[in-house]
């Protein structure tokens, strides 16, 4: 009888503790087929070398456009953090800037300078886009998927911030292409 009691409450408990673990950001297939040991260095000073490889980057939003489902965002890129909290996190140095081209819709507020991203896409040509009002040409990466965190200038470690007595929630959501 004990056996079956312990059991029964491992049997309950078991999906608790599956619940209390790390979401999935991106669909399963998402991330097949990632390069695990690219390096944006590298990628950064020879784009064309590395051209249709499939990666995943962390960055900060610099700007974005939007032009009939279109969207450009220039990103500079940040190194992703598994531990303590999953996302990029801005080190203070500049790693340099890339384009994400992204096929579909994201909220504005989303696509606000200053919030963090994970990209999941493949490389592509580098392409002409114009950064402060200075034409550059960036690597760039067409998005599978992309989840962003309404960060603002705070780190995602920072979340949840005391305001006012309450608590302010991370926001945060993934948005996959529409013909990835």
């Amino acid at each position: 009888m004990l056996n079956l009691s312990r059991t029964v409450g491992f049997l309950c408990i078991v999906p608790f503790l599956a619940s209390c673990g790390s979401t999935q950001m991106f669909p399963a297939d998402t991330l097949s087929g990632v390069d695990r040991s690219f390096d944006f260095s590298s990628w950064r000073v020879a784009p064309t070398t590395m051209t249709w490889t499939k990666v995943q980057l962390g960055g900060r939003i610099v700007q974005s456009e939007s032009s009939d489902k279109r969207l450009r965002i220039v990103a500079l890129q940040l190194p992703i953090v598994e531990h303590p909290v999953y996302g990029p996190k801005d080190v203070g140095k500049r790693n340099g800037e890339m384009l994400i081209l992204f096929n579909g819709n994201i909220p504005a507020k989303a696509l606000a300078p200053e919030n963090k991203l994970i990209v999941v896409g493949t490389t592509q040509l580098p392409q002409s886009v114009l950064v402060d009002d200075i034409q550059r040409v960036l690597p760039s990466v067409k998005a599978d998927c992309i989840h962003i965190w309404v960060t603002g200038r705070q780190q995602i470690a920072e979340f949840p911030h005391n305001i006012g007595g309450g608590y302010e929630p991370l926001e945060e959501s993934t948005y996959c292409a529409t013909n990835r």
